[in-house]
């Protein structure tokens, strides 16, 4: 078994609580080095990873940085005397973590389309395809009356609320009994949620398999989705496990069919809810990720391993900027010695973000 040092920004909405809780049922022991938050103590986080470490007992055998990074990049990945592995989640989204996934050994990323993209901007063939999950934590059955008709918890912050995600939500809103959809639940509640749902509705956000549509079925409620790519029909028999729809009429017509059709809604929503629990857990998918990182055959490929001072600095500059890193900018100037002009010039792309 081996020991991980996890860094990400934790915070009691994300994944990070999940990959800890599949890591320690899988028999490995997991050490938090990302900086402090509301919900847990951390570590300064000007501090470069490679000398917090050295500080560490027992020394990790793994460096795992997980997205989505809340303004955390640290410094020093590619002095690492260990292997080094990120888990990309929104990699749908923007470009930026193509160069962060360059200082890493191991990358694996959540949607499948992305690979060629990835590996290609890596130039290594450890990337690979880690979808995501659901937690036996907390979604499971709880065994509560299926009061919801549809159910759905999710991002419903002001960035969502013209697209086509909430128009989808507001015309299901219309036509059946559902949770409050506005509302901010606890990953605990989310489970409660799809628990009560006779099934969950999944819009997404740019053609991703999402995390919801793990957790649905975890929780044994019908999955309907929109049709993405990504791999969802690698990952779930289409009409047999989880069933899609084209638009917002066929959504509100599918929605019609499977609660008035009882049989054969639970019996989908069964074969998806056992198939889920034997496949789509993160217990499996990082013991996947514990395999690739332990097997004979890896290598420490990481391309900034061999970069210059300049270079990883120039990069992670980039990254600071997009994650609005203003006081990590600031420290990379000074662990730089850059004068004063500079560091004004180095900033000014971050405050303008």
């Amino acid at each position: 078994m081996a020991c991980v040092a996890i860094g990400s920004y934790y915070y009691l909405y994300g994944i990070g609580p999940f990959i800890e809780h599949a890591l320690h049922t899988n028999g490995h022991s997991v050490i938090y080095v990302g900086p402090a938050s509301p919900e847990r103590p951390g570590y300064d986080s000007s501090i470069p990873i490679d000398q917090l470490l050295s500080k560490c007992s027992p020394y990790p055998d793994l460096f795992l940085w997980v997205d989505p990074a809340t303004r955390y990049f640290p410094r020093g990945i590619e002095k690492l005397p260990i292997p080094t592995a990120c888990y990309l989640i929104d990699v749908h989204l923007g470009t930026w973590r193509e160069s962060a996934a360059r200082f890493f050994d191991a990358v694996f990323i959540a949607q499948r389309d992305s690979l060629p993209r990835y590996r290609a901007a890596v130039g290594h063939d450890q990337v690979y395809w880690l979808p995501l999950g659901a937690s036996p934590k907390v979604h499971y059955r709880h065994d509560l009356p299926r009061i919801y008709e549809v159910g759905f918890v999710g991002n419903m912050v002001l960035a969502h609320r013209k697209t086509l995600r909430a128009l989808r939500l507001r015309l299901i809103a219309e036509h059946f009994r559902t949770n409050d959809l506005s509302r901010v639940y606890t990953p605990a509640e989310v489970g409660v949620v799809y628990s009560q749902s006779l099934i969950v509705a999944n819009v997404s956000i740019s053609g991703d398999v999402n995390m919801r549509v793990f957790e649905g079925t975890a929780c044994g409620a019908l999955m309907l989705t929109d049709s993405v790519a990504n791999g969802l029909e690698e990952l779930f028999v289409l009409g047999r496990e989880v069933v899609t729809y084209r638009d917002d009429a066929d959504m509100l017509d599918m929605i019609t069919y499977y609660l008035a059709h009882e049989e054969e809604r639970a019996h989908i929503a069964e074969a998806c809810y056992l198939h889920t629990q034997h496949e789509h857990l993160y217990t499996r998918r990082f013991e996947y990720l514990m395999e690739r990182i332990l097997s004979p055959r890896f290598k420490r490929l990481a391309p900034r391993r061999s970069a210059s001072r300049a270079e990883c600095s120039a990069v992670r500059r980039d990254i600071y900027t997009h994650l609005h890193m203003l006081d990590a900018i600031l420290d990379e100037a000074s662990a730089n010695g850059e004068k004063l002009p500079l560091r004004a010039y180095h900033v000014l792309p971050c405050l303008v973000r």
